[in-house]
């Protein structure tokens, strides 16, 4: 009966260690099966350029729409909001370009880049053009390529220099080309000072 009795304990030790073995292996494989899948980022980041007061990179929710871009940039006046696709849902790292809303009386003709800038249809008369010694700023907001920061470039340059002498003296500003200058050469004149 011993040897029965040893072999009995003997096989209830084994079970015992084999079930601790088992045990311990079970509950590494569930750490190791507990990996969490890699979620997606709940930010995106963007840019908004064209006809907005404030231009730049926005962090918006990963399931923003270009509507919710747009607003946060501030959309201006003239900002053409129907040329954009305001319900397209927006990915991380796009460019958002919010065009200027054209003029009736204005066409577009490619310039040297390519990129269309606004002209007038035909010669603007006298009495009709700005006078850019006593243009205000919303007023030479009007010529074509010509936005509120430029406008008042126009006009700072104007106060710190005095009156333009020739419309050519426009291409000293900050910002303006000889090529708008021509452009600009039916649309504006060279009156005499306010001051």
């Amino acid at each position: 009966m011993p040897a029965r009795f040893g072999l009995l304990v003997g096989a209830a030790l084994g079970m015992l260690i084999g079930f601790n073995i088992a045990r311990h292996w079970s509950s590494e494989e569930d750490l190791i099966l507990r990996i969490e899948p890699i979620s997606t980022p709940s930010v995106i980041i963007v840019y908004v350029t064209g006809a907005v007061e404030r231009p730049g990179l926005y962090t918006v929710p990963s399931d923003a729409r270009v509507a919710q871009a747009v607003e946060l940039a501030g959309p201006r006046v003239e900002a053409d909001l129907a040329k954009i696709p305001m319900a397209e849902r927006l990915r991380d790292g796009q460019t958002v370009e919010v065009p200027v809303r054209q003029r009736p009386d204005v066409q577009v003709t490619p310039g040297a880049t390519g990129e269309g800038m606004p002209s007038q249809a035909g010669p603007v008369p006298q009495e009709e053009k700005i006078d850019v010694n006593r243009a205000t700023v919303a007023e030479l907001e009007r010529l074509p390529g010509v936005g509120p920061a430029l406008a008042q470039r126009i006009v700072a340059y104007r106060e710190e220099h005095g009156p333009f002498r020739s419309i050519e003296e426009l291409a000293e500003v900050p910002g303006i080309s000889a090529r708008m200058v021509a452009e600009w050469a039916d649309l504006v004149t060279v009156g005499s000072s306010t001051e």
